[in-house]
């Protein structure tokens, strides 16, 4: 297999050449056949294998790579127009003919290679088969079989078809006729030697050795055929430069359609014009020596030339020609403004260049126009400006009047329907009506190197002004001047109006828009990006625009554009023409007018070297429409040939697809793209080279689809299904495998987790249980505190209401160290009474989530003292005495607030059972503990009441009091314990103890 690019293409005389060899892309440079396939695909023998071309890529078949090819060199058999199947033949063995199959494989054709009796000699015939002649002749003995034997060895048979030919033998020449299955002898010729022969289309043609032509068709002389004066002569001049018929005969060969003639190093087309023998030259200095076989591909005037030493040939006809002087230079030939003149002849700034006669007159330096502006008026007059002058001639120029003086050449002009002129320079505007100059616009605000490029009435009362910085519109009639949004400080190269009144902007770098709804669409651009420059818009019969740029001419469908400003398209096909077709640069000018269409209805560019001519009805548009050919895969390293499916492994590594388009016109022309439909949407250009390399497939089935687009977006599509198989891990049955064993896992996990649920339902009732005992044991602390306050509060406001009743009663009669006394016991009464509410609000708070204990160091007998003063009163009552006898270096680091309240509820309860006694509150500490022990004289509590007490299982609602349950709990916050001690008649001992912490 060989893939290589092709050399660049030289430039000659009528026709451009692309030359393949061995140096750039063929196995070997002995052409010895050719032929198209139906898929236009280009096949050629050589004396090392066989090659087929699609245009830009070579492939070759050798025994290397082809199993049914034992040699290397082969003659290629005429194909017959409208055949589907190509026949070769190996030149060392005459019994075997390959043919080529639909998936592109060589093998031999089991059916004729059968039959012995065909023969094929040279590319300039076809593969002729003749068994019926063969079984009539051959038992017959005599001449007829002598000339069967000598058939299959012969090079001076010329067939007609696969089952006709003509034969000279032995003095006589002979029509073979396998549809009759009869030799037939010419006797117009018999008993003369042959000096020339040849077919053209369906006529056999002699010429004698006295040189006279004669025509047969199937086997019968037309007497009513003739030749043209000049081609005889050409041809009795062959037959008389070579002694040896056979090798005349050579010089003039056939492709199935076309006879072609190689005359020196010129190649003519022999054809029939209205039953006479005439000739067409095709290519004249043609640089290709020993010719074997040619191809004429009329419709798009190509010739393909094989060489026996030099390789392959491929001269592309000239359909564009160019017209300049043929004074040497730059300034002469780079053209830029023309207008047409009477006489076909174009009038530049460089002189009159004229396109029949090639009689062109250039002008001397000192009368060259400005370049930029030629202009002719209605009345044949002929605008142009020349060093700052504005000027004008007659359409004969014979005078030549100067105007007005612009101060700078003229940069457009154009002629109203009343017949007035408006012009401009670089920066105003002026209206010309008769002989009188008005200015319109006199600044368009612009930078100083900025100018007025263009000029186009839009209707008659709009005027479009094309800048360097942008469009701007004037309205005539009210002298008012405005920017076009959209366009700012794009460079206005043309403004262009279509037939159907659509509008048009081409601009120097920034491509192309039209004016759609009020906006400006732009329009996209070329696979090259040549569009960002377009020079002009001219429009042909057929609806086509051809737009010169810098980088060559296009020629695109309007009604492709028209769609793609509308929405209805996304792509715009461009079919790119270069300087192949005939002209020698593919740079363009800008200038007004940016093209004319000439009288004989062809259309005129300038470019940098000479004027740019063509017929835009003739020119032959070779569009990429051929079948796209997906054939080989290189999978694991080996080429797979496949036809429209694969099936790989994702062990395959990078899968290498090789794909064909046969196109043989200009490259750029060529948009092949692929997509995975399964992976995106997306389309990806292919390589060049046509190797499209896919990695990193997933198991699962994709469909590749490559395509090539032609004009109004049609588009040519090939599908390849490809099959990427699934690691063993990646089956059904191992799916199946993991299924269950998910199932069973799920089974299981959900077995496991009920269970799990049912316990967390069991340990979550048992908590709701203990949380419900809890919140009603809550509530019934909460009744019983508010029994806890009557029940602290009480007493010394009993005490309070005494005093206010002693109060009321006697401060009249009191004196007043009396009554100050009072009232400092009410003052200490109401304080305590205070101090009391604060500590429950504090143990109340404790009862709360998030509750911190502020420990601090307290002195314990100062403690004791305001607690005793608390119940003082109540004390007086009873007739009790309190006895502090806490000493003064006793101190703890505890809350103070909770502390206090653990104390008056001892030293209450110990009143309240105690009358006519003493309380004592002692405090002891040592190097471990602090303990306070409260010793009373009242009753002794009951001992299983203690126990209870002290174990914790003491029930409020059923031993008579909260005050314990308050006890206990703060002291558990403290980290205290308490000890309960009953007398044995009277009195009881009630220790509380705390851990000296260092």
């Amino acid at each position: 297999m060989g893939w290589l690019p092709s050399k660049e293409q030289a430039l000659t005389n009528g026709y451009s050449i692309t030359h393949y060899n061995s140096d750039n892309a063929l196995p070997q440079n002995s052409i010895t056949g050719m032929a198209f396939d139906k898929n236009g695909f280009l096949w050629l023998t050589t004396q090392m294998g066989i090659v087929r071309f699609d245009g830009k890529n070579f492939r070759e078949y050798n025994t290397q790579n082809s199993p049914a090819l034992f040699w290397n060199e082969f003659l290629l058999s005429q194909q017959a127009p409208g055949t589907n199947r190509i026949f070769i033949k190996p030149t060392a063995d005459s019994s075997r003919i390959l043919t080529i199959t639909d998936d592109y494989q060589i093998v031999t054709d089991s059916v004729i290679s059968a039959s012995p009796h065909h023969a094929l000699i040279a590319p300039n015939s076809h593969l002729f088969s003749y068994p019926g002649i063969y079984k009539t002749y051959n038992s017959k003995e005599g001449v007829h079989k002598q000339l069967l034997q000598k058939l299959a060895t012969s090079h001076a048979l010329v067939t007609v078809n696969e089952r006709q030919a003509y034969f000279p033998y032995a003095g006589h020449t002979y029509f073979l006729d396998e549809n009759t299955r009869s030799l037939t002898v010419l006797p117009e010729i018999t008993g003369r030697k042959p000096a020339l022969q040849f077919m053209v289309n369906d006529l056999y043609f002699y010429i004698d050795d006295q040189y006279r032509l004669l025509a047969f068709r199937n086997g019968t002389l037309q007497k009513n055929i003739s030749c043209t004066a000049p081609l005889l002569q050409l041809l009795i001049a062959e037959a008389k430069a070579a002694q040896d018929p056979v090798q005349t005969s050579l010089k003039i060969k056939r492709d199935g359609t076309h006879t072609l003639m190689i005359c020196k190093d010129t190649i003519l087309q022999l054809r029939m014009v209205n039953n006479v023998l005439d000739y067409k030259l095709l290519a004249a200095n043609i640089p290709v020596e020993d010719i074997k076989c040619m191809i004429y591909e009329e419709d798009h005037k190509i010739l393909y030339v094989g060489s026996m030493t030099s390789g392959l040939y491929v001269l592309k006809l000239h359909e564009f020609e160019r017209l300049l002087f043929n004074k040497p230079g730059f300034a002469a030939n780079s053209q830029t403004s023309q207008i047409e003149l009477p006489g076909q002849r174009i009038l530049t700034c460089t002189g009159i260049l004229n396109y029949s006669s090639k009689d062109h007159v250039p002008f001397p330096a000192t009368r060259n126009f400005d370049k930029h502006v030629l202009f002719q008026a209605s009345d044949g007059a002929i605008w142009y400006s020349e060093s700052k002058l504005l000027k004008k001639t007659d359409g004969q120029l014979r005078a030549f009047t100067d105007v007005k003086h612009l101060g700078y050449f003229l940069t457009g002009i154009i002629e109203t329907e009343n017949k007035e002129l408006i012009y401009s320079n670089k920066h105003q505007v002026f209206r010309r009506t008769g002989t009188a100059d008005t200015i319109l616009v006199n600044d368009l605000g612009l930078a100083k190197d900025e100018e007025i490029s263009a000029l186009r009435a839009i209707t008659p009362n709009i005027l479009w002004i094309g800048t360097w910085a942008g469009l701007f519109t004037y309205d005539l009639k009210k002298n008012l001047l405005r920017p076009m949004p959209g366009m700012e400080k794009k460079s206005v190269s043309v403004i262009h109006v279509a037939t159907d009144s659509s509008i048009w902007i081409g601009t120097y770098g920034q491509g192309m828009y039209k004016f759609y709804q009020n906006q400006f669409i732009k329009m996209p651009m070329d696979s090259r990006n040549a569009l960002v420059t377009a020079h002009c818009f001219m429009e042909d019969r057929h609806g086509y625009f051809w737009i010169p740029t810098n980088k060559g001419l296009f020629r695109v469908a309007k009604k492709e554009l028209d769609d793609y400003a509308a929405g209805i398209q996304t792509q715009v096909y461009y079919y790119y023409v270069d300087k192949a077709y005939g002209f020698s640069s593919n740079e363009f000018n800008s200038c007004t007018p940016c093209g004319i269409e000439t009288r004989d209805g062809w259309f005129s560019f300038p470019s940098i070297d000479g004027l740019v001519r063509f017929n835009p009805d003739s020119v032959s548009i070779d569009l990429p429409d051929k079948n796209i050919i997906i054939e080989q895969v290189t999978a694991d390293d080996k080429r797979i040939v496949v036809k429209d499916k694969l099936v790989a492994t994702q062990d395959a590594g990078s899968l290498i697809f090789e794909i064909s388009a046969p196109y043989f016109g200009n490259k750029v022309n060529l948009h092949l793209e692929y997509a995975i439909k399964e992976l995106n949407d997306k389309w990806y250009p292919v390589n060049a080279d046509g190797k499209l390399i896919i990695t990193n497939l997933n198991s699962g089935k994709y469909t590749l689809t490559v395509r090539s687009q032609t004009p109004h977006a049609h588009y040519t599509y090939n599908n390849f299904q490809l099959t990427i198989l699934p690691y063993w891990y990646e089956q059904v049955w191992f799916k199946c495998l993991l299924g269950g064993l998910a199932i069973g896992t799920f089974l299981l996990f959900f077995r496991l987790r009920y269970n799990y649920q049912v316990k967390r339902a069991q340990l979550l009732q048992q908590k709701v249980d203990e949380r419900t005992v809890q919140l009603s044991e809550s509530n019934r602390v909460k009744e019983l505190m508010i029994s806890a306050i009557l029940h602290d509060l009480r007493s010394p406001l009993r005490f309070l209401h005494m005093l206010a009743r002693r109060m009321y009663n006697n401060h009249k009669a009191s004196a007043d160290k009396e009554l100050s006394q009072i009232l400092f016991q009410f003052e200490n009464a109401t304080n305590e009474i205070y101090d009391f509410t604060q500590d429950f609000f504090v143990f109340t708070n404790m009862q709360k989530e998030g509750f911190v204990i502020k420990r601090e160091k307290i002195v314990l007998r100062d403690l004791v003292a305001e607690i005793i003063s608390l119940y003082e009163m109540g004390a007086q009552l009873q007739k009790n005495t309190f006895s502090n006898l806490v000493p003064s270096p006793v101190t703890l680091h505890t809350d103070a607030s909770l502390l206090s309240l653990v104390l008056r509820n001892l030293v209450d309860n110990a009143n309240k059972y105690t009358s006519e006694g003493t309380i004592t509150i002692e405090g002891i500490q040592d190097a471990t503990t602090t303990r306070i022990i409260l010793t009373d004289e009242g009753d002794t509590m009951n001992k299983e009441l203690v126990a209870r007490i002290l174990n914790k299982s003491f029930n409020p609602s059923l031993h008579g009091g909260w005050g314990y349950k308050i006890i206990i709990e703060i002291l558990d916050r403290l980290h205290g314990s308490l000890d309960i001690v009953p007398g044995n008649d009277k009195g009881n001992i009630i220790t509380i103890t705390f851990e000296n912490k260092g």
